[in-house]
């Protein structure tokens, strides 16, 4: 009964808080508006990526696979959704639980200057993290719940001076935001340690105040990690399933973390400093020009400033501000420290594009006056940022339909020459060797090569089962036409009788072979 109580309690001292959210639902609505605007091509060309995107497409149901990944919940929410992923809804639920969770963020740092918090939300919502989230279609609204649960974590800490309950629902949230896809944890600690910085900032928070802070923010992410590991070895006995090596999964552990914390921590830098200035991603269209640079100057001036005006009241919270600060990339790449095998791949990469709109938050919120020359600069900055934001995602939009456009019709012609040849049946197998882009008569535009790898439609398929599942995509979600698609690994004896070396490449005549049961397509 008393837990009840508590619960009770906890949730009428959140009422304010919920309140508040209500009233800024206009920040949740810009942010949806300004996602259909910016995502309308990939929505309504229902374009996806030239990997799982183009694999699954429209329909997928969350299985062993996904549990062996340690996404437990990802069973769940697909049951949910009944493994549809059709455009425009998905994209659309995508981009409402990416705009709620950006709503909650706002609130988090109290942000009242619509122009700021609209601002926040268009740099996040513009992002290439997000863009690629939705051209995985088939798992888009759990990369949109992730980032929601990862964010409504630090709001339950956050937004309420209790202890205990803050801290089991904020640490059940971190579980099903794991188990949903577990690189969002960076988000959670992320905003965690971005407000613990303007909490050190503040002179009406006493240390004891920040003291409990972390201990309460501590003991969530520990016990939301504990939780979630506890369910997934729920799951994976129930459904017999072992942890793969892919992306690190299976070195889910709390010594292995402790073990390898210098290691992960010096990784943590070198990919937070890949991303912003070595041009991991292409995230920006100014990116060749430096505009991270010249943010990141201009928020050092500006957290420098800060630091003295910390300084002249406490030297040691000044130092421990300084401290905090440098210690937000590690935050940042959190899921390294727990999945220590793992590499950060550009659907990844959620919590580092919500790195500048958290600084915007923090500064923007210290209550000093800027000079007018900082804030215009400052100002003009942040707006090329948020256009070259757009642009990048434009190019790939872009970049994906144009592949999709000159794959499908390069598929259209095969089918039509298999026919003529009397090669097109159920019944036989087909084993395809190239790739689209490969073809001299593949046509894109110069734009296509300023886009990000995942959204080449036609490039990037690095092995034959790779391949055979891309060329699947094209001809059975594309042209329709249920060919056997075989990968190349699994043909060879039929691949050295059709004396692949001497065979002529697509569109000329004899790219075509026939083998026994198995069509040999020669397109590169």
């Amino acid at each position: 009964m008393k837990v009840i109580k508590d619960f009770y309690e906890y949730m009428k001292s959140l009422q304010g808080g919920i309140k508040t959210l209500i009233c800024e639902r206009s920040t949740m609505f810009f942010s949806c508006v300004f996602g259909l605007l910016i995502y309308s091509q990939l929505m309504t060309q229902h374009l996806v990526n030239t990997y799982d995107g183009l694999w699954e497409y429209t329909y997928h149901s969350a299985g062993k696979w996904e549990l062996s990944l340690g996404r437990w919940f990802w069973l769940y929410l697909d049951k949910i959704r009944f493994g549809v992923s059709n455009d425009p809804w998905t994209s659309v639920l995508t981009l409402l639980l990416f705009s709620a969770g950006m709503l909650l963020t706002v609130d988090i740092f109290c942000l009242k200057d619509k122009k700021i918090t609209f601002l926040t939300s268009a740099l996040f919502m513009s992002s290439t993290a997000v863009c690629v989230s939705l051209a995985y279609r088939y798992m888009s609204p759990i990369f949109g719940f992730a980032f929601f649960t990862s964010v409504l974590a630090a709001w339950f800490i956050i937004k309420s001076e209790s202890i205990i309950m803050p801290v089991l629902a904020g640490a059940f949230t971190i579980a099903l935001s794991m188990g949903s896809y577990q690189a969002y944890i960076g988000c959670t600690c992320l905003i965690i340690a971005g407000n613990l910085v303007w909490r050190l900032y503040c002179t009406d928070i006493s240390c004891k105040q920040i003291g409990l802070y972390i201990g309460k923010s501590i003991a969530t992410l520990l016990s939301g990690g504990i939780i979630y590991i506890l369910l997934l070895k729920v799951h994976l006995y129930i459904f017999n399933t072992a942890l793969s090596t892919y992306n690190g999964a299976q070195s889910y552990s709390f010594w292995n973390t402790i073990k390898k914390l210098p290691e992960t921590i010096k990784y943590s830098y070198i990919m937070f400093e890949m991303y912003f200035f070595k041009d991991l991603y292409k995230t920006n269209m100014f990116q060749q020009y430096k505009i991270y640079w010249i943010l990141f100057a201009i928020y050092a001036v500006l957290l420098l400033v800060g630091f003295l005006h910390i300084w002249k009241r406490s030297p040691l919270r000044a130092g421990f501000y300084i401290l905090v600060i440098l210690v937000l990339p590690v935050m940042t790449n959190a899921v390294m420290l727990i999945a220590t095998d793992v590499g950060i791949s550009i659907q990844m990469t959620a919590p580092l594009a919500l790195f500048i709109p958290i600084l915007l938050c923090i500064v923007h919120k210290m209550e000093f006056r800027f000079p007018v020359l900082v804030k215009t600069l400052g100002g003009i900055a942040v707006l090329m940022a948020l256009w070259g934001n757009i642009y990048q995602i434009q190019l790939d939009q872009n970049a994906m339909y144009e592949g999709k456009t000159a794959a499908s019709a390069m598929a259209q012609e095969i089918v039509h020459d298999l026919a003529r040849e009397e090669c097109l049946s159920p019944d036989l197998r087909y084993c395809i060797i190239g790739i689209p882009a490969g073809n001299r008569l593949f046509y894109v535009s110069e734009a296509y090569g300023l886009s990000n790898n995942y959204a080449m439609v036609g490039v990037g398929w690095t092995d034959s089962d790779s391949s055979m599942k891309s060329w699947r995509g094209i001809f059975h979600h594309f042209c329709g036409i249920n060919l056997n698609i075989w990968p190349s690994g699994a043909c060879q004896t039929e691949i050295e009788e059709a004396d692949l070396a001497n065979m002529p490449v697509y569109p000329e005549y004899g790219y075509i072979q026939q083998v026994g049961d198995v069509v040999v397509i020669k397109t590169n």
